[in-house]
């Protein structure tokens, strides 16, 4: 092999590591930004009262408000 194909192989070694290096990177961060459901989350949202609208009224953009707010409607 001549020089300019070691100086070939050692780059593109070099950026191949380099590539595996940021992918590796960019996986961990995406994988740190993704939130984390805790049991005590989950214990919580199931744990939300089930309660039926009882009432209706509009707002003054014509919206409809349901009553008691957080209900479910039907």
């Amino acid at each position: 092999m001549g020089t300019s194909a070691w100086w070939r192989l050692r780059h593109l070694v070099g950026a191949s590591c380099a590539a595996a290096l940021l992918a590796g990177t960019v996986g961990v961060a995406s994988a740190e930004a993704v939130p984390q459901t805790t049991k005590a989350t989950a214990e919580s949202l199931s744990a939300a009262p089930y309660e039926t609208c009882t009432d209706y009224h509009y707002d003054a953009s014509g919206t409809l408000i349901w009553d008691p707010p957080g209900c479910t409607p039907p």
